[in-house]
């Protein structure tokens, strides 16, 4: 069962962070206005959380600065690339998605642990840093993995949204990720029959709608229910369909739901 409690974040924060201070590169971890060190990590973890801590929805905006080789041998492009050396790959990761603008990344865990993970850097002289072997994954051009990654993390994003009741900017994500359905179905569409114009369609009804109404979490507010099933169905619906693109894909349904559990039992404790 997850736990998003203030001391439970503060000790999957803490973990999360000696990880990264495994790698000799890494000078320092700042959160707001608040350094993580190596020399004092648990205190100054703990000092990080409480400064963004608000609830179970939070995330945590954190800032790595890595020292590169000062003659150019590492790009921050090609280390910003390798978020894998940072402990998020498929096994430890619901979603995530890089975010140019920004040079950012957006992560949430399958522990429920969201972050906005962003990167500084400094260089120095008679540095050397050896990234070693990219894991390579199978790639399906008609719909990259970077899709699937993308789509979690905005339903993590969106249900958040909707129990701190911006339902406003949940609606919108919960309308994306639905419409995210119906590409995947027009898509697959087109490679079954070749084509990608055609005077008339099918009458193929949508994969998500056949998921509504099924959305199990109730309370009695009517606009929080409608925008929490659309949530449910278009992870469902994003299931089926990401299968029909990669054959061994595991459904990640279940990590998406124990986050909601999370989420709702929180709910269900204030009121």
């Amino acid at each position: 069962m997850i736990s998003l409690t203030r001391e439970q974040t503060e000790a999957s924060f803490a973990s999360f962070c000696e990880e990264l201070f495994r790698l000799p590169e890494i000078e320092s971890i700042r959160v707001r206005s608040v350094t993580v060190r190596r020399e004092d990590l648990r205190e100054t973890a703990k000092e990080a959380v409480a400064v963004g801590y608000h609830d179970c929805y939070s995330d945590t905006d954190m800032s790595l600065t890595a020292c590169l080789p000062a003659d150019g041998s590492v790009t921050p492009d090609e280390y910003m690339r390798r978020i894998d050396r940072f402990g998020v790959n498929e096994e430890t990761a619901l979603g995530w998605m890089f975010v140019p603008e920004g040079s950012m990344y957006r992560i949430i865990f399958r522990n429920g642990m969201r972050y906005d993970f962003g990167f500084s850097f400094v260089y120095a002289e008679n540095v050397t840093l050896d990234l070693g072997e990219a894991p390579q994954a199978e790639e399906n051009p008609n719909w990259p993995l970077a899709n699937i990654r993308r789509f979690w993390f905005v339903q993590i994003q969106a249900l958040a949204k909707l129990y701190r009741k911006d339902y406003l900017i949940s609606a919108h994500l919960a309308n994306m990720n639905c419409n995210e359905t119906l590409v995947m179905q027009m898509v697959l569409r087109d490679l079954k029959y070749g084509t990608n114009h055609r005077r008339y369609g099918y009458a193929e009804e949508a994969e998500y709608v056949k998921e509504s109404g099924r959305m199990p979490y109730r309370n009695d507010d009517a606009t929080f229910l409608r925008i929490a099933d659309q949530l449910y169905a278009a992870a469902l619906a994003y299931d089926r369909l990401a299968a029909e693109f990669y054959p061994a894909y595991k459904a990640q349904s279940a990590d998406f739901f124990a986050i909601w559990e999370c989420y709702d039992r929180n709910r269900l404790q204030q009121a």
